[in-house]
């Protein structure tokens, strides 16, 4: 039952990118709407940009309907970016609790999670690697223009 569960576990990652964003000014900062997709929490372990080490990454939270990626992120005083071990990221809330958060104007709870990227290279590959109920994982995102 156990080796099940694992089996199980490893071919369902609950982690996905649903969106990334380019930014014009600089070819080397990448955004990446990232969603838990489980039903525990998440740990970033760590960050690979083109297969290397990038000490230039921030997980983005969102208190808002404002999901991490696009423009605005940093004029808006309810997303802030934080280290990538600092926060788990939560499994997504259900759409109509979402939606009732939103119609409450709720600013506590965070509804979106992201990754900012940004260095000296530009980026055509992210791999974000974390744990879930104990177990590694790792996701691939293409992230080239």
């Amino acid at each position: 039952m156990l080796l099940g569960s694992i089996i199980y576990l490893k071919a369902n990652p609950p982690l996905e990118a649903n969106g990334i964003s380019f930014y014009p000014d600089d070819k080397t900062k990448r955004v990446i709407e990232i969603t838990n997709f489980g039903l525990a929490n998440i740990n970033l372990e760590n960050v690979l940009v083109n297969g290397n080490n990038s000490e230039n990454v921030e997980l983005g939270i969102s208190r808002t309907n404002h999901m991490v990626v696009g423009a605005g992120l940093d004029k808006d005083p309810y997303i802030t970016f934080h280290k990538i071990n600092e926060l788990e990221i939560h499994p997504a809330l259900p759409l109509d609790e979402l939606n009732e958060l939103n119609e409450m104007d709720d600013r506590r709870i965070i509804k979106h999670y992201g990754l900012r990227t940004f260095g000296n290279e530009v980026p055509e590959k992210i791999t974000i690697k974390y744990t879930y109920l104990f177990i590694p994982y790792s996701l691939d995102v293409d992230v080239t223009e």
